[in-house]
């Protein structure tokens, strides 16, 4: 029986540190300006799991326009399109900061460490919680962005039958 407590109470709090797991910020050491020169190596940068190059640079190139950038508007279509990718973009083993950065400053244009230098918020870097979205979001958006919620919920409830079963042993 005491076995069978402990196993359950291990299984729950593994559901719980796995759905708790995705940050929900930008460390700021990431959003420091790695310049590189050359196209062919910006794919080429650590073992970077997301593919940045088919990533659609039009929602910070559309809203983010200089010569005087707009820092609130500047940081939300970031947020837009980084937040997306938390986990891969802080760690910094990856490279994958240094190729999303790279491909932004490739289709955009924009001076070394504008993100960087614009974009403060929390002591731990920028807050993912609260991005505002553009209004004609699509249907692809829309699912692609509740995938995260939907892990989360499923292994919560998940947790919740494993701490009602023990308790009934």
């Amino acid at each position: 029986m005491g076995f069978q407590k402990i196993f359950y109470l291990f299984l729950f709090l593994l559901l719980v540190g796995l759905s708790s797991s995705s940050p929900l910020c930008i460390k700021y050491d990431v959003l420091e300006a790695r310049v590189h020169t050359g196209r062919a190596l910006l794919q080429q940068q650590g073992n970077c799991p997301i593919d940045f190059e088919r990533e659609n640079y039009t929602i910070i190139t559309s809203q983010c326009k200089g010569p005087h950038y707009n820092s609130s508007i500047c940081c939300n279509a970031f947020k837009q399109l980084a937040c997306k990718h938390t986990q891969e973009i802080n760690d910094v083993q990856n490279g994958c900061a240094t190729t999303m950065f790279n491909y932004i400053n490739l289709y955009g244009k924009y001076p070394p460490g504008l993100f960087a230098n614009m974009c403060k918020e929390d002591k731990e870097g920028l807050n993912c919680k609260d991005v505002i979205q553009p209004e004609g979001k699509n249907d692809e958006q829309k699912s692609n962005s509740s995938k995260g919620t939907k892990c989360s919920t499923i292994l919560m409830v998940i947790a919740t039958f494993l701490i009602i079963l023990m308790l009934n042993i």
